[in-house]
């Protein structure tokens, strides 16, 4: 069996007609340091690059930070805890929040933008 290296291709996830390619990395130079440490599947920065639906719903990861309009039970601190979260596939779903939402022209504009 071959090694995971860095820059592998993880996984190709088509989630609410958006395509994510997924590889392996890491998340800071921490663990790439790590001499006994593997890379992990990299999930997109969806706060810092923001993408959307076609019709305005913001893609989030499971284990994002929450927003201030979190829906869920204190002292969870994830968007999966969330009751905006709509599961996707492979940890990347949508906030359903209204008012996080885009108007379809942004989205249209923020989505052909993408990585």
């Amino acid at each position: 069996m071959s090694r995971i290296r860095e820059g592998d291709l993880y996984r190709i996830v088509t989630v609410y007609g958006k395509t994510f390619e997924l590889y392996y990395g890491y998340y800071d130079e921490i663990e790439r340091a790590g001499k006994h440490t593997e890379p992990i599947p990299i999930y997109p920065d969806l706060i810092r690059y923001p993408l959307y639906t076609e019709d305005g719903s913001p893609f989030v990861t499971e284990m994002q930070d929450i927003c201030s309009h979190f829906l869920g039970r204190e002292g969870e601190e994830s968007c999966l805890a969330c009751r905006h979260f709509e599961k996707g596939d492979e940890l990347i779903g949508i906030c359903k929040c209204e008012k996080r939402k885009r108007d379809s022209q942004q989205s249209m504009c923020a989505s052909s933008k993408a990585v």
